[in-house]
């Protein structure tokens, strides 16, 4: 009896033992999780409920001088799953399977530990917006803003192109990347345990958005001119072509077209034809330098107007060299007949009296071997010898464009300081950058972008003087394929024979064909270049192959800026 007593006690103790124990451990454990498990727990449930979300801006877009859009950003969406989370995956195949969205046939367990599968990229919104309504467990979405060109190929080489990231990569997407891109917010985004938004800390977009860009391009004139371009670069067969559209008054670059082009929404296959060749090619100019040439031997008064030249019958001898003119003339010439028939021989003499130093002093002057400074990447110098390094060839040969390599832009804003009475500026792409205030909010006046005088090359009266010799050289000599119905024009051409890389002598086979002019002649309200490299064909002359294109694009751009005909004193310049 006293036996069953203590065998019962010892089993009324054990089981208190066992109890006790369960109990302590569930304490410990309990301690464990509450106490020492506490912020690792926290840690874990505020990633599953809340995920940190970078909220990228929208990137600003760039605007023409009228405020139209030339590149913007639209948002789009990356859909992806959350396989951790997903119940019914058959489902989630057929809905997103009737919105276009296929996923490959797999198993859930395929996806392997993983919280985060993408199945589908740049999703339109009213698809998103279908699909959420499903209320579809796992599914999960990511936004991003892709970059558009709503012009295609209008503007390729001046806007650029941005990386898959949205970061700028040439042009004025590059430049003002900083300004476009905005800053970045850091948002928090709140989840059930199914993994549905419950909670999305809303950010005021306005806030994050980059700043809108205004380029002093007009369209419209960019329009005419690639238009124009394009017809003569694919006619000719062109290895490049070039023209810029400047207002010489500001320096602002009303249009700016280098072909080949390119889509700046395409694939870029080739990345040399990203390269901007009207201020990153380097070429002799040719005759168009011969301003140079002329106002500097006018401003140093080494000639006058009244001086005469004998042109050796169009055949010159020098430093074992014979230079030739194209257009012969018989004896002497006056300083502007010599411009207007484009005599190189001309030009020799009038350089030989003005002197190497003098004519080095001013070719620099004019802005050449030196940066613009525009707001574009790329720009070369050109190449110049220091004129201590000058022979008895180089002061002859560069007098009439050779020997010497230029960049388009930096030929044109030679020929707009002429245009603005001898005060040479510096040349821009952009009008304005937005301005946001606090609230992320524009302001009306913006970060405008002042035009700036780089410094006067030659008198008004000397420019006055060019002004002049162009409208002849238009009117009576080279440049007669450059007139415009209504309109006085002042050009020059240029027809430059290219080096052979092979023989390293000029070639007889390769040109470049370039007429650059402004129009009204003595008030001039903008300057046109344009350039053909080696265009094929029965002529290669500029006469016949660049000056019929510039009188294209100067026509309808003068008749769409309202610049009125005839009585160039009263021309009226609308564009500001």
């Amino acid at each position: 009896m006293r036996k069953k007593k203590i065998k019962k006690i010892n089993r009324r103790t054990a089981l208190i033992f066992v109890i006790m124990s369960v109990f302590f451990l569930l304490f410990a454990k309990l301690v464990y999780v509450q106490i020492i498990l506490h912020g690792k727990i926290n840690r874990t449930v505020d990633k599953m409920i809340n995920r940190e979300n970078v909220e990228t801006p929208k990137r600003g877009d760039i605007l023409d001088f009228n405020r139209k859009i030339l590149a913007t950003s639209i948002k789009k969406y990356t859909v992806f799953l959350d396989p951790k989370v997903i119940k019914d995956f058959n489902r989630v195949k057929t809905v997103l399977a009737n919105n276009g969205i296929k996923i490959k046939e797999k198993q859930l367990s395929d996806f392997g530990n993983t919280s985060y599968v993408p199945i589908a990229f740049n999703i339109n919104v009213d698809i998103v917006d279908k699909i959420k309504k499903e209320q579809l467990k796992g599914i999960g979405f990511g936004t991003k803003y892709v970059r558009q060109y709503p012009e295609g190929r209008l503007l390729a080489h001046i806007l650029g192109i941005t990386d898959s990231d949205g970061n700028g990569l040439e042009g004025i997407e590059k430049i003002y990347n900083e300004p476009l891109s905005g800053n970045t917010i850091m948002t928090k985004i709140r989840r059930d345990g199914y993994g549905r938004i419950i909670q999305d800390k809303l950010v005021n977009q306005s806030k994050t958005r980059g700043q809108n860009v205004e380029l002093s391009i007009d369209r419209t004139i960019q329009f005419i001119t690639e238009e124009e371009l394009r017809k003569v670069f694919e006619k000719y067969k062109a290895k490049k072509a070039v023209c810029i559209v400047q207002d010489p008054k500001d320096g602002k670059i009303l249009a700016m077209v280098s072909l080949p082009d390119f889509d700046c929404s395409g694939k870029i296959k080739d990345i040399s034809i990203l390269r901007n060749a009207a201020i990153s090619d380097v070429y002799e100019p040719g005759s168009t330098f011969k301003i140079v040439t002329v106002a500097a031997a006018l401003e140093t008064k080494k000639v006058k107007l009244s001086d005469t030249f004998y042109l050796e019958n169009g055949k010159f001898k020098i430093a074992g060299h014979t230079i030739r003119d194209d257009h012969k003339i018989q004896g002497s010439a006056s300083l502007s007949k010599s411009m207007e028939m484009s005599s190189n021989i001309g030009m020799v003499k009038i350089a030989q009296k003005l002197g190497s130093e003098n004519f080095y002093e001013y070719i620099r002057k004019f802005g050449f071997y030196s940066l613009t400074g525009i707001d574009l990447p790329g720009e070369e110098r050109g190449l110049l010898m220091d004129v201590e390094r000058w022979n008895a060839l180089t002061l002859p040969t560069v007098s009439f464009g050779q020997g010497i390599g230029v960049t388009a832009l930096q030929i044109i804003n030679a020929y707009s300081a002429i245009a603005n009475d001898g005060i040479l500026t510096k040349p821009c792409v952009i009008k304005k950058i937005e301005k946001l205030n606090a609230d992320g909010e524009t302001e009306m006046d913006g970060n405008i972008l002042e035009s700036r005088e780089i410094r006067r090359v030659v008198s008004t009266e000397t420019a006055h003087a060019i002004k002049k010799i162009l409208k002849n050289t238009v009117e009576l000599g080279t440049g007669k394929s450059a007139k415009i119905n209504g309109y006085t024009v002042g050009g020059k051409t240029g027809t430059a024979q290219k080096v052979d890389p092979a023989t390293k002598t000029y070639s007889t086979k390769h040109y470049t064909a370039s007429f650059c002019g402004m129009v009204p002649a003595m008030n001039p309200a903008f300057v046109i270049l344009v350039v053909v490299d080696e265009p094929k064909g029965s002529s290669y002359y500029a006469a016949s192959v660049a000056s019929p294109v510039f009188a294209n694009i100067a026509r309808r751009t003068a008749e769409y800026l309202g610049i009125e005909k005839d009585d160039v004193t009263q021309a009226v310049f609308k564009h500001k």
